[in-house]
C-alpha cells in the first residue's frame, strides 16, 4: 500500500527539475518528484436514517517529496498551539519557511493540522473555544528577529501571523496523535518536528509507535515534563501508581525520585532532542531532560545561543534569521541518521 500511495503521487505532480515552485528562493529551487493531501484519523458515525455521516477527529496532512532524496527518514511537522501547518510554509513577510529549507536538503517532508486547526475542520463535540490570540502577541514581542513592528498590533506581519492562528476548537492530542500514527503507519520510520504544544501530541504518538519513529526534534515543547505534564499518554515499566507524586530535585525539577526509575520503553530507540531559544520557552527544558534520562531515554537538549543564535522567541521559524535556524535543524535531523 505504502509503495503504491507514492507512485501514485509521483505519477499525478512530478514537475521539471528546472522548474521552482512556491517560495520566494531563499531556499533555493524546489525540484519535486511528487506532492499532494490526504486525511488521517478520521472517525466516522452510523448513519443516520437518511444516510448522513458525521465525521470527526480528522488531521489533514500535506507533503512534498523532493526529486532527489538525500535522507532515509521524512520529516513530519507538527505545528503549536493556535496555530496550523502554514506556520511552517512561509514567514509573515514572504520569505521561504522551514518546510521549503528541510525539501531543498533533500528531505521528504510532511505537515499536519491537528484535527480543529487550519484545514482540519473543528466539530461542535470538541468543545468550547480556548483563549484567543494575546499569548501569541506575547510570545511574538519576546523575539528581537520578529520582521515587523511589534510596538504596533496592527502591523500587517503580526496580523499575517495571527490570521493562521484561530482560537480552536481543538479536538485534543489523543485525538491529534491517532491521527499521526495512522500517518506513521504510511510512511514511517521517520523523525518528528513538532512546535510549542503540537509537542503533547507528538509525544503520545510516538509511544503508540515503537519502531516507526527514529527521532524527535521537539522546538520550544510544551509539556515536556514526562512525569507530570504528558504521563497519561505514555508507556513506563513498571508502570507509575495511579497516586503517583513527583518529587522535586534541588532545581525543582519535577522527577521520580526512586532507584531505579521506570523506563519510557517505547522511547528505547528513539533520539529526542530539545530546541530552546534564548527568549522563548526555556525554563522547563533542562528539567525536561532530567526526567527524560531518568526514564532512560537518549535525549539531549540545544540551547540556540550556545549556537550563536541570540534574541530569538518562540516563532522562530518566522524570524529574520530562520533560513540560519533551519540549518542547525537540518544537521540535527541529518545526525539521527
Amino acid at each position: 500500500m505504502r509503495q503504491l500511495f507514492h507512485a501514485a503521487a509521483i505519477l499525478a505532480v512530478t514537475v521539471p527539475a528546472s522548474q521552482s515552485v512556491f517560495a520566494e528562493g531563499e531556499a533555493g529551487i524546489l525540484s519535486l518528484r511528487g506532492q499532494g493531501h490526504f486525511y488521517t484519523g478520521l472517525e466516522v458515525s452510523p448513519p443516520a436514517d437518511n444516510g448522513a455521516v458525521q465525521i470527526k477527529n480528522q488531521s489533514y496532512v500535506g507533503f512534498q517529496l523532493p526529486a532527489e532524496k538525500k535522507h532515509p527518514y521524512p520529516l513530519i511537522l507538527i505545528h503549536g498551539g493556535g496555530g496550523q501547518s502554514s506556520d511552517w510554509f512561509s514567514t509573515p513577510d514572504g520569505r521561504d519557511g522551514w518546510r521549503d529549507y528541510f525539501v531543498a536538503a533533500g528531505f521528504d517532508v510532511y505537515w499536519v493540522d491537528r484535527p480543529g486547526y487550519g484545514r482540519a475542520p473543528a466539530n461542535a463535540g470538541y468543545g468550547e473555544m480556548h483563549a484567543g490570540n494575546s499569548q501569541i502577541i506575547t510570545f511574538l514581542a519576546a523575539s528581537k528577529h520578529w520582521p515587523g513592528d511589534l510596538t504596533n498590533h496592527t502591523d500587517p506581519t503580526i496580523l499575517a501571523w495571527l490570521a493562521s492562528s484561530p482560537p480552536g476548537p481543538y479536538a485534543g492530542n489523543l485525538a491529534a496523535a491517532n491521527g499521526i500514527s495512522e500517518l506513521l503507519d504510511r510512511v514511517g520510520p521517520a523523525i518528528l518536528v513538532t512546535h510549542s504544544a503540537g509537542a503533547e501530541s507528538g509525544w503520545w504518538a510516538a509511544d503508540m509507535n515503537p519502531g516507526k519513529v527514529a527521532g524527535i526534534i521537539a522546538i520550544e515543547p510544551g509539556a515536556s515534563n514526562v512525569t507530570t505534564q504528558m504521563r497519561g499518554g505514555l508507556t513506563f515499566e513498571p508502570a507509575l501508581p495511579q497516586d503517583f507524586t513527583p518529587v522535586k530535585d534541588q532545581q525543582d525539577c519535577e522527577l521520580q525520585g526512586t532507584e531505579p526509575a521506570s523506563q519510557l520503553v517505547n522511547y528505547r530507540d528513539i533520539e529526542v532532542h530539545l530546541v530552546g531559544s534564548e527568549l522563548g520557552l526555556i525554563a522547563a527544558l533542562p528539567c525536561a531532560v532530567k526526567a527524560f534520562s531518568e526514564a532512560g531515554v537518549d535525549v539531549k537538549y540545544t540551547y540556540l545561543p550556545d549556537l550563536g543564535f541570540t534574541g530569538n522567541g518562540h516563532f522562530m521559524m518566522a524570524e529574520t534569521n530562520n533560513g540560519d535556524l533551519a540549518g542547525a535543524i537540518i544537521k540535527l535531523a541529518a545526525a539521527i541518521e
